[in-house]
């Protein structure tokens, strides 16, 4: 009878749908999330300088929890069916604050930082 069960459980795990973390959003919260970060002047700047096969934008990479409220957010391109990073942000909920997480140095820097020297140099200063 447990391993009846334990079919079961497995089974339904492999046929449960998971709601996609992508470049579209699952929900209007996360739509927005994605707005804000694919509207920022450097991601449209950069998307100008690209080809159409290489452009950028924005995931989900994680979802708010009772202890961390906020969007986890990273910026790549997808090619050769790989993603390859090249920002990654957090927006706080409720007022959708955007943070810089630099993953280089572990810190958290404000947008406004982050615009003046968007290649890292802050961290040098």
């Amino acid at each position: 009878m447990k391993t009846l069960y334990l079919i079961l459980i497995i089974c339904s795990l492999t046929l449960a749908k998971a709601a996609a973390q992508d470049a579209v959003g699952a929900n209007s919260q996360e739509k927005k999330v994605l707005k804000l970060i694919n509207s920022l002047p450097e991601i449209i700047s950069s998307n100008q300088q690209r080809p159409k096969e290489r452009q950028v934008s924005a995931y989900v990479e994680s979802t708010p929890t009772p202890t961390h409220k906020y969007y986890a957010v990273f910026v790549c391109d997808s090619s050769a069916n790989r993603l390859f990073t090249y920002y990654r942000f957090r927006v706080y909920l409720p007022n959708y604050t955007i943070y810089y997480d630099d993953f280089d140095t572990g810190k958290l820097v404000s947008l406004k930082k982050w615009q003046k020297h968007p290649y890292g140099i802050y961290s040098k200063l």
